[in-house]
């Protein structure tokens, strides 16, 4: 659970880490101000303690290999 004032972590677009402020609860969903007077509701299932470990978070992509053809060993 997050208290008013406390600071926590989101991913924006599950790449970027932001910082945000709780202004405010109800259940399980906070209302996060950041940045320049931004504001966002999240459940507490997308908020991070730490930015470390919103940025352990962030989905990676896959290597892809791809099939060599004539044309990379010119």
């Amino acid at each position: 659970m997050y208290k008013i004032g406390d600071t926590c972590y989101f991913l924006e677009s599950n790449i970027h880490v932001l910082e945000g402020i709780i202004r405010s609860s109800s259940g399980r969903k906070y209302v996060i101000q950041y940045g320049n007077g931004k504001g966002i509701r999240l459940p507490e299932s997308r908020l991070y303690r730490t930015k470390e470990d919103a940025e352990a978070a962030v989905p990676r992509k896959a290597t892809v290999h791809r099939k060599k053809t004539p044309y990379d060993y010119m």
